[in-house]
């Protein structure tokens, strides 16, 4: 089956992001989720830099790049979407990596489908997101204006004014109608009393300059969720998984390794 999971991923109308041709049966499978606004392509540097040792692909959320179907109220509904999804195409757990808001559909997917979860890794989430009055306001007010502004919060000091830039970008071909509604799925998501459920293994990522997802939240999640790992990532803003991919990736691959033998 996993030889074939990008034609099903095609069949399903899923957009997706590797850089692998086929899926062996050999390596872990590793399936991230992108964050509010975004799409598969941010997860480039972990698609491309990790295929050789792990199977490695992200998915659009619906709504969001290429898939077709519509968005979805909460964060629950894109959690049974993602639970259904793994289920039609491995038949094997997977690790299952989502920063932000995609970190919360992780979160929301593990409680929901653990048997279908061999990990789980959460990238500059919490366990509570809420989501400042200012933005959600101003998204409806002034879309570009606001999103820029958003962005600008992504990064940390010194950040590249082209990854900035590119960032922008990314989020405004989401659209008013997308990012509004992720914000606000965000700023209603709460898991504070149900996520020390949570079994599968956990590694927790952070940078040490994110303004958006602040590291107390990550905090949160480690005191939370029993046995999990918990990783800041020096000079790295909310976009950790692009500013400093090379220590993420390191952290993840070290994480998956550890899961695996200890599995044995």
């Amino acid at each position: 089956m996993e030889q074939t999971v990008f034609k099903k991923l095609k069949e399903m109308g899923v957009g997706f992001e590797t850089r692998s041709d086929t899926f062996s049966g050999s390596l872990p499978i590793l399936v991230m989720i992108h964050g509010a606004g975004g799409q598969s392509h941010v997860w480039q540097n972990q698609t491309r830099l990790l295929k050789d040792s792990i199977n490695a692909a992200a998915l659009d959320l619906p709504g969001h790049g290429d898939t077709r179907a519509a968005k979805m109220p909460n964060i629950e509904t894109y959690a049974e979407w993602l639970g259904d999804t793994l289920n039609d195409l491995f038949e094997r757990p997977v690790f299952l990596m989502g920063h932000s808001f995609g970190g919360a559909v992780v979160q929301q997917t593990a409680l929901l489908y653990p048997d279908l979860i061999h990990g789980t890794i959460l990238v500059g989430t919490g366990p509570r997101l809420q989501v400042a009055p200012v933005f959600l306001e101003g998204l409806l007010k002034d879309f570009e204006k606001t999103v820029d502004s958003i962005i600008g919060f992504a990064y940390a000091s010194g950040a590249d004014v082209s990854m900035i830039k590119e960032g922008a970008k990314l989020m405004k071909e989401a659209g008013l109608e997308i990012v509004h509604a992720d914000f606000l799925a965000c700023n209603l998501f709460d898991l504070r009393n149900e996520v020390d459920k949570i079994r599968t293994p956990c590694l927790i990522i952070c940078g040490d300059q994110d303004k958006l997802t602040s590291v107390s939240l990550s905090e949160s999640l480690k005191k939370l969720i029993k046995g999990s790992r918990f990783e800041i990532v020096p000079s790295a803003g909310h976009m950790v998984m692009i500013e400093k991919y090379k220590v993420l990736n390191s952290y993840v691959t070290g994480f998956i390794k550890t899961v695996i033998k200890n599995a044995d």
